[in-house]
């Protein structure tokens, strides 16, 4: 048996380059180029569905496609034109020459960006025309955000189209309309995680490595062997989810980019040969180390979004008595030292025997003589065991602990099933929000309280309770419907917050409820608050936001309840606890004590 090279590992380093070349002709490289195996990626996506229906209609409309660089604008305009023509086709052609599907002209931009300010305001103006029905072309158009709004922006006779465009990009697609513009930005990229890990881990990309002498010490088919596995997949999977959770938006290309570094780390077979035959160790280039980038070249860290996005969460970095009991003890049970077993093996990512010599070492040897000398070597395989059982333990909600969210299962609970655990919830959030307004560790959950200017005192400034909105009046909603011209595999969480009671009993329309969307890091925030947390922590992330909301607030009731207004309400600190309290205007302007 001789050693071998993989010319899939090649090609999955060509998705790793991330220079400004590569980057601008990823659709091409990803259209012209085959894998080895002669089956490529073909990711099915429910906006490519949605446009290939959307152009089959008697009477299609136009599209537009907002988005990254990288989320897959060109190549959507692609798949349409080779389904309407399979001959070869010119790019700068289409906007000039278009082809006939279904009997109507359709023009295809591949990038309006491209166009000069002169000649993109034309083409708008023509997609205008079709609006009112003077022009029965069609348009897909593949467009940047800014440069979209800045073109239609300018121009005055493009009002109506910029009116259309703005609410479809706040508010979500029109069905219905001749111009429809979708958001690739809403898409979650996860929803293509295990489709793109499993055909990068399928056997068919691996066979050639059955022959090759160095197998059993390579780092990468090691790697593509776990990655095959499902519940490892997942807990890939669950990462983007959980950046998704954030409002984190990765694209499909640094997906690619992140997913064929995390199985390859941009090694050579031949340089991994060399290594293994100098006896090196190559325990840091499997997968549970590649995902977070740390041995990744400084221009890739600062290319790579999603390492960069999936390092501030430091898993492995901090000490969870239980996992590390487990990785050193090896397990108290039966149960767990045969899972210890399972997990722990001899192999290439704990450099074969080494680690569980080193943990001998420390159990029969460093913990009886109190010696120095093996312990830090032991410690040092800490963070790499973590992150490998944040993988691979079966009891996950276990290894869930290692992400830095204290009431992550909680988010996650509510989204699934929001009516378990919902009424302790919305206490808690009322709780945080009132400590978040007011400054002030407040224990008052019964009603949420909107604080604005302050009453100076001479013991110290108080905020003053501009609202008042009872607990029934905050509900928690999560929004779970699907969307049709794009894959979103996620839910919504709000909170949504009724005008108080006086404004609802007023003559006329009482103001609409105020809805706030709440995501992972302002679910946390709140969370932490309510649970005794410092004002500091997370403040940076998460300040604005709650902010905004407590302007909301006083824009949507505080002005409508003024006149009516005969009190003062403040909170005053009383032993342990702030107590609130009222000031009455009489009817002659004397300021009375209100119980």
């Amino acid at each position: 048996m001789a050693s071998v090279s993989n010319p899939f590992v090649d090609y999955l380093n060509r998705y790793t380059t991330a220079s400004p070349d590569h980057e601008a002709a990823f659709d091409e490289f990803l259209s012209q180029i085959a894998p080895p195996s002669g089956q490529p990626l073909h990711l099915k996506t429910q906006v490519e569905n949605f446009l290939n229906v959307s152009f089959a209609q008697p009477d299609p409309p136009s599209v537009i496609l907002t988005g990254n660089a990288g989320d897959g604008k060109t190549y959507l305009c692609r798949q349409i034109i080779k389904k309407a023509n399979e001959q070869p086709f010119h790019w700068e052609r289409l906007q000039h020459e278009p082809i006939i599907l279904n009997g109507k002209r359709l023009y295809v931009i591949k990038d309006l960006s491209e166009l000069g300010d002169a000649e993109g305001t034309a083409l708008l103006r023509r997609v205008a025309a079709t609006l009112s029905g003077e022009s029965e072309d069609r348009y897909l158009i593949a467009a940047n955000e800014g440069r979209l709004r800045a073109l239609a922006g300018h121009d005055a006779t493009l009002a109506p189209l910029y009116t259309l465009i703005h609410n479809q990009l706040t508010v979500g697609e029109a069905n219905g309309a001749r111009v429809l513009v979708i958001n690739l930005t809403k898409v979650t990229t996860s929803s293509f995680v295990r489709k793109t890990l499993e055909w990068m881990s399928a056997p068919v990309h691996w066979q050639v490595c059955e022959t090759c002498e160095s197998r059993a010490a390579c780092p990468l088919a090691y790697n593509a062997r776990q990655l095959a596995q499902p519940s490892i997949a997942a807990r890939v999977q669950m990462l983007y989810q959980l950046l998704e959770h954030l409002d984190i938006h990765v694209t499909v290309r640094d997906m690619l980019i992140h997913l064929a570094y995390t199985l390859t780390a941009n090694q050579r077979c031949q340089h991994l040969q060399h290594m293994h035959a100098a006896h090196r160790d190559l325990s840091t280039l499997v997968y549970y180390e590649n995902i977070w980038g740390h041995n990744a070249s400084p221009d890739f860290q600062r290319k790579a979004s999603v390492v960069q996005h999936l390092e501030r969460l430091h898993i492995g970095n901090h000490s969870l008595f239980e996992l590390d009991n487990f990785i050193v003890s090896g397990g108290e049970s039966e149960e767990e030292q045969a899972q210890h077993r399972r997990l722990f093996p001899p192999a290439v990512d704990l450099n074969h025997l080494r680690f569980e010599q080193d943990r001998r070492a420390y159990l029969e040897v460093g913990a009886e003589t109190g010696t120095q000398q093996e312990t830090p070597m032991l410690i040092a395989w800490l963070p790499h065991c973590r992150r490998k059982l944040f993988f691979e333990r079966e009891k996950q909600s276990e290894a869930n602990r290692l992400i830095p969210f204290l009431f992550l299962t909680d988010y996650l609970d509510l989204l699934e099933n929001e009516q378990r655990h919902k009424e302790s919830i919305r206490r808690n959030l009322v709780l945080g929000l009132n400590r978040a307004f007011s400054r002030l560790y407040l224990n008052l959950d019964d009603n949420l309280y909107i604080t604005s200017q302050y009453l100076h005192s001479t013991e110290q400034p108080r905020p003053l309770v501009r609202l008042t909105i009872p607990i029934q009046g905050v509900d928690l909603r999560v929004d779970r419907r699907p969307h049709v011209a794009y894959d979103y595999d996620r839910a919504d969480l709000a909170l949504v917050i009724a005008p108080p009671p006086a404004l609802t009993m007023q003559r006329g329309v009482p103001p609409k409820p105020e809805s706030w969307r709440m995501n992972l890091l302002l679910f946390e925030y709140l969370m932490r608050l309510a649970h005794g947390g410092t004002f500091n922590i997370l403040a940076e992330e998460c300040e604005l936001s709650v902010r905004s909301l407590k302007d909301r607030l006083l824009r949507a009731f505080a002005s409508d309840t003024a006149h009516t207004d005969r009190m003062v309400e403040f909170f005053v600190a009383e032993q342990r606890r702030y107590a609130l309290r009222k000031l009455r205007i009489d009817e002659q302007g004397t300021i009375r004590a209100s119980y």
